[in-house]
């Protein structure tokens, strides 16, 4: 593993051999952070990502031996699905990170009411202001096509999503792929945490990221507005291989 600094631009990026030393190291400096802040306020929050890649990660931190009970676990976004469904973030949450140890963690989800869109949205931010206030961690993932969260490329909500402040802190938007409908938190809800951490393989996905930094476009490149920004650093966990 190596580090390195990038002194132009709010980001930290470390380099891994392979995911699975990236994944113990990230899962301990979440579990870190964890720690400290029930040290702290006695409570804990976590928004995280949904996808394959960080599967193992979560994983490994339901092993971590901490008071879970106090920490309150989140999605950074969802597929507008039922929570039984395949493509259902929560599920894939709860079968991998909401286990072991870290089984006593509370869990808030964002598909309450799948048949009505704008009333689950209303309940999804209802049920979500645990988030209002500070993140312990934050835990974004990146696809090939620079989309983070569920904000996209060329998706009017999207733009919206990573450009407006003091809006509604979730967005409805479209995603180029099935299923379609998405729900996301904006980029001002997102960098409102202690940690951002970004996790990806690849030199694909790399190679954008590298586009990414060089290029603030938001619109077709929506990474770019969590890397050029001042509010919080963005720490990148990345291994070639998976």
């Amino acid at each position: 593993m190596s580090g390195m600094s990038n002194m132009n631009l709010n980001l930290a990026e470390r380099v891994f051999d392979n995911a699975s030393i990236l994944e113990e190291a990230l899962a301990q400096e979440i579990a870190t952070e964890i720690q400290k802040q029930l040290d702290g306020n006695n409570e804990a929050k976590l928004l995280l990502s949904g996808g394959s890649t960080p599967v193992n990660l979560y994983a490994k931190l339901s092993h971590f031996d901490l008071d879970w009970s106090k920490v309150t676990v989140g999605l950074v976004d969802e597929r507008y699905v039922s929570s039984d469904d395949k493509d259902s973030n929560e599920r894939l949450i709860k079968s991998s990170l909401i286990q072991n140890k870290a089984s006593e963690a509370n869990f808030v989800g964002m598909v309450f009411d799948t048949e009505n869109s704008d009333e689950n949205l209303k309940q999804a931010i209802d049920q979500n202001k645990p988030f209002s206030d500070e993140s312990t961690c934050v835990l974004l993932g990146m696809g090939t096509d620079a989309h983070t969260a569920s904000l996209f490329p060329g998706d009017a909500n999207s733009l919206i999503g990573l450009q407006e402040k003091g809006q509604a802190p979730l967005v409805c938007t479209i995603s180029p792929n099935e299923p379609k409908q998405r729900i996301s938190f904006t980029l001002e809800s997102l960098l409102n945490t202690k940690r951002l951490f970004l996790y990806f393989t690849g030199t694909e996905k790399m190679n954008l990221f590298a586009e990414a930094k060089s290029l603030h476009d938001p619109s077709q490149l929506p990474i770019s507005s969590f890397i050029h920004q001042e509010q919080k650093k963005l720490e990148l966990f990345w291994a070639n291989k998976k």
